[in-house]
């Protein structure tokens, strides 16, 4: 039996939402957990081509950190945090999972 390397954490988004949308209310969102974004880039980009992938810290000096992808196409945003991650990742995950959500339940797509 192979040993899971991370745990996902899958947020619900309506259908439509694009990446334009979702780049400020993301970062809205790690400010209110108290983190900022470390790096913007794609995710595994010829399995999920259009996806936009983050890294969130909460300090510069700080080993670890979250990572969340949001990928168009299926309409999917998840959080992936590895298991080698320090102790502080893990605890930030119900934080930032709650200000992700309060963010994108403003998003309408009509």
């Amino acid at each position: 039996m192979v040993e899971k390397k991370s745990d996902n954490y899958y947020i619900d988004i309506p259908e439509g939402v694009t990446r334009k949308t979702l780049m400020p209310l993301v970062e809205s969102a790690a400010k209110s957990a108290g983190l900022y974004v470390s790096h913007i880039g794609k995710y595994l980009a010829h399995k999920h081509p259009g996806s936009v992938h983050w890294h969130f810290k909460r300090d510069k000096k700080e080993s670890g950190c979250l990572d969340a992808t949001f990928f168009d196409v299926q309409y999917l945003f998840w959080l992936m945090i590895a298991h080698r991650n320090p102790q502080w990742v893990k605890d930030k995950v119900p934080e930032l999972i709650d200000t992700l959500k309060k963010e994108f339940s403003a998003i309408n797509t009509q």
